[in-house]
């Protein structure tokens, strides 16, 4: 039932968000990365992942989707996106966003995220925290539950001058998830572009690299992450 009521807010973000068409336009991207980096871990373990995207854009707001490859499952997640944006000042920006990350095959593990961002540019640099609100599956499949699940989240761009490369690093937090342990975890890149395309060289880790989870055999590159990851990505938006 609560899984319905959910199905239902997304599909009135949705509606909301595909009003103005007069004024949309679409955006997405591909990108093919050596590892799936999420919050620290691997999601593709040791294989790389493709991942895509597609968002349909008018003034402030959007709706979409974003996709990856991963190593559980069907070997897919698949996340529905709407939201809208704006700016409190010159220099100072927001974002609302709601997600339903989805993992075909696996459905007793989809789950809502609602998403609030604060954004500042700071001229040398800009900076942005965001906190994620997470509903996961009760342990039966038939509901949905926040249990005070939250992932606060910071990060800073920094760029080379008028140099084509900037450095990235967010550092973040999953706490009071349902049957796992809490931890940290930071994410460092090195970031530019050549001839359209975007390229990058990254490494995560996690403050405990054994998030303990119970109830989660299907995700094994949750449960077990020996070493930190390095990695790299090219990416080509349109």
């Amino acid at each position: 039932m609560k899984q319905s009521v959910g199905i239902g807010i997304l599909a009135v973000f949705l509606s909301v968000s595909l009003h103005g068409a007069a004024n949309a336009e679409f955006s997405g991207g591909l990108k093919l990365a050596s590892h799936y980096a999420w919050q620290g871990g691997s999601e593709s373990g040791e294989d790389p992942a493709l991942q895509g995207s597609m968002y349909y854009n008018f003034d402030a707001c959007y709706a979409g989707f974003w996709a990856s490859s991963i190593n559980y499952g069907s070997g897919i997640e698949i996340d529905y996106e709407t939201g809208c944006g704006g700016s409190l000042t010159d220099s100072l920006g927001w974002s609302v966003d709601l997600i339903y990350l989805t993992y075909p095959g696996a459905t007793e593990e989809n789950l809502f995220e609602l998403r609030l961002k604060l954004s500042a540019d700071l001229g040398m640099a800009s900076v942005w925290g965001r906190v994620l609100f997470p509903t996961w599956p009760d342990q039966d499949g038939q509901g949905q539950t926040t249990s005070g699940h939250n992932r606060p989240q910071f990060g800073v761009t920094v760029p080379f001058g008028d140099a084509p490369f900037s450095v990235s690093a967010t550092y973040g937090q999953d706490n009071n998830r349902p049957n796992c342990d809490d931890y940290d975890w930071y994410h460092v890149s090195l970031d530019t572009s050549f001839n359209g395309f975007g390229l990058s060289a990254f490494y995560s880790d996690r403050s405990d690299r054994e998030p303990r989870c119970s109830g989660l055999a299907s995700r094994p590159s949750e449960i077990v992450q020996e070493d930190g990851i390095f990695g790299v990505s090219i990416s080509r938006g349109f």
